[in-house]
């Protein structure tokens, strides 16, 4: 290996190790640091895994997956699903910690490869939807930053403001008090890897507006579409519901694939920062532990953050094939709107989104949305296995495909006229 090429190995590395360390001290997260760190205590008590129960609909086909307090949520074990997952070759196998630490420094490099060289510009990459005096809205394609971030990557933020921002002359008519600089016109943003639609403000009215709007959640819809890994069947979740629950409204199920809601409380992962993952009872001890052990080694100033509630819905759209392995198409409507939380969400049901470098097969986040690969098995009667992850991970990388998640509809009220509006895109995949 060359020397400049070892420098530049050396230095995207000191780069993810301070980037990883800012957000673990601010998410409560890691467990060392330098001389002034110690080792997580080792007398935590063991704890079962908790389970999320699932409740059933069938005249609406419609699950929900929750905890519930009043029932016992650690682990049960469901012999029969159990069983037939073991006689499939979808069954989830443990991936060797050395192997996933080499996968997932891996990821990173790749990931902050991406984001420095990819040229982004104005022909390639923007694609305006909509403009007006007060708001452009664009659809993203996958694989860019949609504003620079730490290290201040170019984004389609700096075309936005470059085309319609302060400093055109299509902006020149405008008060001066009224133009924004280039980080105000971000009223809400999207991961690198997730294409679809984006809204930026143009005046303070319109920032003012829409940050309101989407801050408040009021008036405002956003929809994705996502591939998921394996066939995603509602059939077999109400099978193996813990509750039925009885409408008396029922619904055309001929075309009908079904759909549900995931309300499941997500944390920032404190083994995985700056990711997420779902809460458990298991994981809040150990991110308090955590804490102290920070506190107790001089910084004291962390605080330990409380999981946050956390529903996506989703309707099951079509059941695929993508270059010969099984997918789910899936509509996703963020209910509340938490970092990653579709993601997440999609990797607890144990059908983790294609493409995912974070929350899929060797990603950087754990997997299964936090869940171990044994609760996973004997929670989603559905779950998409090792055998067809490392699968379809091979193709990902064979076709340089990018995550396959989509904002496909956004609306909000102008921020001016007050007037209803909406926006969608079709995805690619």
């Amino acid at each position: 290996m060359r020397v400049p090429a070892i420098h530049a190995f050396v230095m995207v590395a000191l780069e993810i190790a301070r980037f990883r360390l800012s957000f673990a001290l601010m998410s409560c997260g890691f467990t060392r640091y330098g001389k002034k760190s110690r080792r997580l205590s080792s007398n935590l008590s063991v704890m079962e895994e908790t389970r999320y129960q699932i409740s059933a609909c069938p005249n609406k086909k419609w699950i929900s997956l929750s905890f519930s307090d009043s029932q016992n949520t650690t682990v049960g074990f469901n012999a029969k699903i159990a069983f037939q997952q073991q006689q499939d070759s979808t069954t989830i196998s443990s991936i060797p910690e050395t192997v996933l630490q080499y996968e997932r420094q891996l990821r990173k490099i790749q990931a902050l490869d991406r984001a420095s060289k990819t040229n982004v510009t104005v022909h390639d990459h923007l694609h305006v939807v909509h403009v007006d005096e007060h708001l452009v809205v664009t659809n993203k394609p996958s694989g860019i930053l949609c504003v620079p971030g730490v290290n201040n990557y170019r984004s389609l933020l700096d075309l936005v403001y470059e085309t319609y921002g302060a400093g055109n002359v299509e902006q020149s008519n405008l008060e001066d008090d009224d133009t924004l600089p280039k980080d105000s016109m971000i009223a809400h943003r999207l991961d690198m890897d997730t294409s679809g639609v984006v809204v930026f403000a143009r005046t303070r009215l319109g920032m003012s507006k829409l940050h309101e709007a989407f801050r408040e959640r009021t008036n405002t819809k956003k929809m994705y579409e996502a591939l998921l890994i394996g066939w995603l069947d509602i059939n077999g979740w109400m099978e193996a519901a813990d509750n039925i629950l009885d409408d008396i409204h029922r619904i055309d199920l001929t075309t009908y694939l079904g759909g549900g809601e995931i309300n499941l409380p997500l944390q920032r992962d404190h083994k995985h920062p700056p990711f997420m993952r779902v809460s458990t009872p298991q994981s809040e001890t150990e991110a308090q532990q955590a804490v102290k052990d920070l506190n107790h080694a001089g910084w004291k100033k962390i605080v330990a953050k409380k999981p946050k509630p956390s529903t996506t819905e989703f309707r099951v759209l079509a059941h695929e094939k993508w270059n010969g392995h099984p997918v789910t198409r899936v509509a996703l409507t963020p209910i509340t709107g938490r970092t990653h939380q579709l993601r997440v969400h999609c990797a607890a049901l144990g059908h983790p989104i294609l493409g995912d470098p974070a929350y899929g097969y060797c990603g950087e986040a754990h997997p299964n949305g936090g869940f171990s690969d044994e609760t996973i098995l004997q929670m989603s009667p559905t779950c998409a296995g090792m055998d067809l992850r490392r699968d379809i991970d091979s193709t990902v990388k064979e076709n340089r495909q990018t995550m396959c998640l989509h904002a496909r509809i956004l609306g909000f009220n102008h921020p001016s006229t007050g007037k209803a509006m909406s926006f969608e895109a079709e995805p690619s995949f």
